[in-house]
């Protein structure tokens, strides 16, 4: 039987990867990855550890979700394939010069990444969506007591980024009074567009400059990112997301019943009810099963990529209403299989719209799911992981 070494670490998707692998007719082997506990660019006695054991077993591959340069290292060096599928954004990780190792299959969920990597001469990453586990979704059910729960006209699951550790941008409180003040004209520019991300590329040098001076980014050896790229992705992006979801919800709150699942208290909210954080497998899907509308706000440092929430969504054959990501133009109809919105008051005006217009919205929600469970679960993808490999 063909044997893949499977490196486990707190991520979403393990049990639903595992298993399509196991119907795809391989015998997976778990590894534990230590995430979190050591460095993953580079450690010597994890990637010693890791080259004795696949030296002493014959895989097909070595497989991880996000991509670590320390698991490539030590596939290098064994000459072992190591395929990874990166979910994560931004992840620093993939601008590692490892990434070009001949011995990768690296994919990632965002089109526009695997373009600027390949633009950079990368040939080892490819495109793949993230998918659902229909099957699972599917024996769940919603008994009166787990209805009267979850239900809700509209929800959200995710951060805020308003959190503490989340709040990057407080390490920038020393930088000059311009540069405070063009950093806070570009977020309101990119608050306002959701066709395109600007953040690194209207980042002037002597802004990098400024922000370098209070809050230096030193770059490891292998790393290929700029510091226009670390300062955007990291402290801009995910503070313009924060201002957005909390403009967004606070809006709708005000409007329509809104339940947040969030792991952080919101005392900014007076008509939001956070329900605070759900279990990923056990509890998520009763939240999107029993909302009349699920909505997705994407972390503007995702350029073009569907998030892993959306397809969740849709295949617990939810209702979706998402921000305008271009990927999912490839694969999915809007107005059809879900829908977008492009303004603030193009989303307030959908939401009360499809609350109001129940037939269409279940429809909606029925073909989104339909091609979810036909097009985009985790058989889908391993049958396309296989077919590459």
């Amino acid at each position: 039987m063909r044997r893949v070494l499977y490196l486990q670490w707190d991520c979403f998707g393990e049990e639903y990867i595992c298993e399509s692998l196991k119907k795809a007719g391989m015998d997976v082997e778990m590894y534990p990855l230590p995430y979190g506990k050591i460095s993953m660019r580079h450690d010597e006695e994890f990637e010693a550890g890791l080259v004795k054991h696949i030296g002493g077993n014959e895989y097909e591959f070595v497989f991880s979700f996000n991509y670590f340069p320390a698991v490539a290292l030590a596939c290098h060096k064994t000459g072992d394939k190591y395929v990874s599928w990166t979910y994560d954004s931004p992840f620093m990780f993939l601008y590692s010069t490892t990434i070009a190792f001949d011995t990768n299959l690296a994919f990632v969920f965002d089109k526009a990444t695997v373009e600027e990597l390949r633009g950079k001469g990368i040939r080892t990453i490819h495109y793949l969506p993230m998918a659902a586990p229909t099957d699972y979704y599917d024996s769940l059910y919603s008994s009166s007591a787990i209805r009267k729960t979850y239900q809700s006209e509209v929800s959200f699951v995710g951060s805020l980024y308003t959190e503490e550790r989340q709040d990057l941008m407080k390490n920038l409180e020393g930088i000059r009074p311009e540069s405070r003040q063009y950093l806070e004209a570009l977020m309101g520019m990119q608050l306002q567009s959701y066709a395109m991300p600007i953040l690194e590329k209207f980042l002037r040098p002597e802004i990098v400059a400024d922000m370098q001076r209070v809050y230096p980014f030193i770059a490891e050896e292998d790393e290929m990112q700029s510091e226009a790229w670390m300062y955007a992705n990291y402290f801009l992006a995910r503070q313009v997301t924060a201002r957005e979801r909390t403009m967004l919800l606070e809006h709708i709150g005000n409007d329509h019943q809104l339940k947040l699942y969030t792991p952080e208290p919101t005392p900014q909210f007076s008509n939001v009810d956070n329900k605070g954080p759900v279990d990923y497998c056990n509890e998520m899907p009763y939240v999107f099963k029993n909302s009349q509308i699920n909505l997705n706000i994407s972390l503007k440092s995702i350029y073009s990529g569907i998030p892993l929430r959306a397809f969740d969504i849709m295949g617990c054959g939810g209702f979706l209403v998402s921000d305008f990501q271009s990927d999912f133009g490839e694969l999915f109809v809007p107005d059809e299989d879900y829908v977008f919105y492009t303004t603030p008051e193009d989303l307030y005006a959908k939401v009360a719209y499809y609350l109001e217009h129940e037939e269409k919205r279940k429809q909606i929600a029925q073909n989104g799911y339909e091609k979810v469970k036909e097009k985009h679960t985790y058989d889908c993808r391993v049958k396309q992981i296989l077919d590459m490999l």
